[in-house]
């Protein structure tokens, strides 16, 4: 296992700062900013576009869609005929998120926003009909929420928890956080299904993620 020293840390810190941005996407966050919303890091966005680019998934849903940071990666990454369902409860992030769709030019016919809470909408959608599940908030409801992920996505499905580390408290032991809990019940779920292949990525804020396997 490769110790933490000043060399690898550099490799690390050049690898997440080497990340560009376009003008939607700084537009995007600055809406954050002043919202008071948290966004996927550029590294974690660009990852994020670049699973999806590769992939090519068809049909996703985003569990906390927020302003449209990481709804733009997954919309830019699978191309122009994939449908996101962004799952957003509160009507200013919504607000924001439909600017940031306007702004990238996505025809709404791509992305169904729901504006009701996750717990309420996930149970409705319907077994094995998505190529995709991203978690892209709290982690509160997060063991439920991968329950219904499981069932939601096909046979070669992926699931995405972004914030893995939950704000780097993920590797502390000591910290008993329900938010930490809660991430490391999802990630040992997941882990212990033997249909799924798992990964943590060490983008800043962490990516979980878990594919089913033929």
């Amino acid at each position: 296992m490769p110790t933490l020293n000043t060399e690898l840390f550099a490799s690390w810190a050049h690898a997440q700062n080497s990340v560009t941005e376009d003008e939607v996407l700084e537009h995007a966050r600055q809406r954050a900013r002043e919202l008071g919303v948290r966004t996927i890091d550029p590294a974690g966005r660009s990852l994020l576009e670049l699973i999806c680019m590769l992939y090519r998934p068809r049909s996703v849903v985003q569990i906390g869609a927020g302003v449209g940071v990481s709804s733009l990666a997954i919309l830019r990454g699978m191309g122009g005929t994939g449908t996101l369902t962004a799952i957003e409860s509160d009507l200013e992030h919504v607000s924001a998120l439909r600017e940031a769709l306007r702004e990238d030019r996505i025809l709404g016919a791509r992305a169904r926003i729901i504006t009701e809470r996750a717990a309420t909408v996930l149970g409705r959608l319907t077994d094995g009909a998505y190529d995709m599940v991203l978690f892209d908030a709290g982690h509160g409801n997060l063991l439920d929420y991968v329950a219904e992920a499981k069932r939601l996505i096909g046979t070669r499905g992926m699931i995405v928890i972004g914030n893995a580390f939950d704000e780097h408290r993920l590797a502390k032991p000591a910290v008993r956080k329900p938010s930490t809990v809660a991430m490391r019940d999802a990630m040992r779920m997941l882990r212990e299904d033997p249909k799924m292949l798992c990964h943590l990525l060490p983008t800043e804020q962490g990516l979980f993620i878990a594919s089913n396997t033929p």
